[in-house]
C-alpha cells in the first residue's frame, strides 16, 4: 500500500506513523508543501492519505488548503482510509462542510475521554494522556461519529466514512516534540493546560504508540463502506 502523508511544515513530521508504515512494508510518500516545488497528488494516485498539523488555520485564504480539502473528500469519497491530524481533522471536517472556530487554548499534555465507539474500535480504556496543540478546533460534520472528547473541547476525534480526524498528536516521539517546541514556543503561553515549552518536554513522555498503530491498523484493513 502507498501512504501519502502531506507534511505543511518541517517542524511537524510524521514520527511515528512512518515506524507503523516501515512494520507494515508500505510504501511512504511524504509530500512537503512548505516546498515551493511541490504539488499535491491525484486522489487516484493514493491508497490511504495522512494529513499532518500545521500553524496554519483551515480558515486562511490559501489557495493549497482548497486544493487540499478537494483531495481529501476526493479519497474519502472513494472509500480510500485517510487520517488527519490537527490541521489535518480541520481539514477534513471542512470538506465536509463543518465550521472550524477558535477554542480555548490546549497544549501540552492532558487528558481526553474515549467514547464506547473508540474503546471497542481500538480495544482502549475511557481515559488517555495525550499531546494537545491547538487554538482552533472542528465542530463535529454531518454523519459523523464522535470518538475522543476533552474538558475544554468536545469535539477531539471523530470517524466519517473511511476518514478518521483527530485535533491531538499521537504521532510524536520526544526528539519530534522537542522540534516542535523549540520552533513553536511562542504558541505555549495560555494554553488551559499552564505549561511551559520546557515543561512540556521534560515531562515523561506519553507515548501512544500502541494506539496510533491500532487506529492506522483499523482504516487499513476496513471493509470500507459509503
Amino acid at each position: 500500500m502507498n501512504i501519502t502523508i502531506i507534511q505543511h511544515v518541517p517542524f511537524e513530521v510524521p514520527g511515528l506513523i512512518s515506524d507503523w508504515a516501515r512494520q507494515h512494508q508500505h510504501q511512504l510518500t511524504i509530500v512537503k508543501l512548505f516546498k515551493k516545488s511541490t504539488h499535491l497528488p491525484s486522489a487516484d494516485k493514493v491508497d490511504f492519505l495522512v494529513v499532518l498539523g500545521g500553524p496554519m488555520s483551515a480558515n486562511d485564504n490559501l489557495p493549497w488548503l482548497s486544493a487540499e480539502r478537494q483531495l481529501i473528500k476526493a479519497v474519502v469519497e472513494a472509500n480510500k482510509p485517510m487520517l488527519g491530524i490537527c490541521l489535518g481533522a480541520q481539514q477534513l471536517a471542512k470538506a465536509y462542510g463543518e465550521a472550524i472556530v477558535a477554542t480555548p487554548k490546549e497544549v501540552g499534555f492532558g487528558p481526553v475521554t474515549a467514547t464506547p465507539t473508540a474503546q471497542s474500535l481500538f480495544g482502549i480504556s475511557n481515559q488517555l494522556e495525550v499531546l494537545h496543540w491547538h487554538g482552533e478546533g472542528f465542530k463535529l460534520p454531518k454523519g459523523a461519529t464522535l470518538l475522543f472528547s476533552s474538558r475544554y473541547w468536545p469535539f477531539q476525534g471523530f470517524k466519517l466514512k473511511s476518514a478518521i480526524g483527530l485535533q491531538f498528536h499521537l504521532e510524536s516521539t520526544p526528539t519530534t516534540l522537542a522540534e516542535l517546541a523549540k520552533t513553536d514556543a511562542a504558541f505555549v503561553p495560555g494554553s488551559k493546560y499552564a505549561q511551559t515549552a520546557a515543561q512540556i518536554t521534560s515531562a515523561p513522555f506519553q507515548s501512544n504508540q500502541l494506539l496510533l498503530n491500532r487506529l492506522l491498523d483499523c482504516l487499513a484493513t476496513a471493509n470500507h463502506s459509503a
